[in-house]
């Protein structure tokens, strides 16, 4: 639901962000403060395992290709 609140808000920045490979360069503090309210809700131990909501991102924000995201996106927390 973060994710998808952050493209719902941002339907220009997102399309731009898509067109020119940086979308976290025009989203991040959005994406930034959406990370923080993820680490909050979800457990440590779930979050351990796999990085869920770069795995939102990378589907809904990036259609599926993480280079999208831009050079300057720092990953997964979690080796996908």
């Amino acid at each position: 639901m973060l994710v998808s609140e952050i493209k719902l808000y941002n339907e220009q920045k997102v399309s731009e962000g898509r067109r020119n490979h940086d979308l976290y360069d025009r989203l991040k503090e959005d994406i930034d403060k959406s990370r923080q309210m993820y680490e909050k809700r979800v457990a440590p131990v779930v979050a351990g395992k796999f990085d869920y909501f770069y795995d939102e991102l990378v589907n809904t924000l990036a259609e599926g290709d993480s280079a999208k995201l831009g050079s300057d996106y720092p990953g997964p927390t979690v080796n996908v």
